[in-house]
C-alpha cells in the first residue's frame, strides 16, 4: 500500500452558521466598488482608484 492509497482525498462537507454579518449589511458604496473591482478587474481598478487620488489631490492643491 503506497502512502497516497492511505492519504486518499476524502470529500468532506463543513456548515458553518451564518453570523449577523453575513447576511448583506453592506453599504451602496461597498456594492459599487465591488461591481467596479469585478468589471474592470485588480489592475484596472487600481489604476482608476489611482487616477481619483490625482484627481481629489489636485483640486485640494487648487483650493488652497
Amino acid at each position: 500500500m503506497t502512502w497516497m492509497e492511505k492519504n486518499e482525498y476524502k470529500e468532506e462537507k463543513h456548515e458553518f452558521e451564518k453570523k449577523w454579518l453575513d447576511e448583506e449589511p453592506f453599504s451602496p458604496w461597498f456594492n459599487i466598488r465591488c461591481w467596479l473591482l469585478r468589471k474592470l478587474g485588480l489592475n484596472g481598478y487600481s489604476f482608476l482608484a489611482f487616477m481619483i487620488g490625482v484627481a481629489f489631490t489636485l483640486i485640494l492643491l487648487q483650493l488652497f
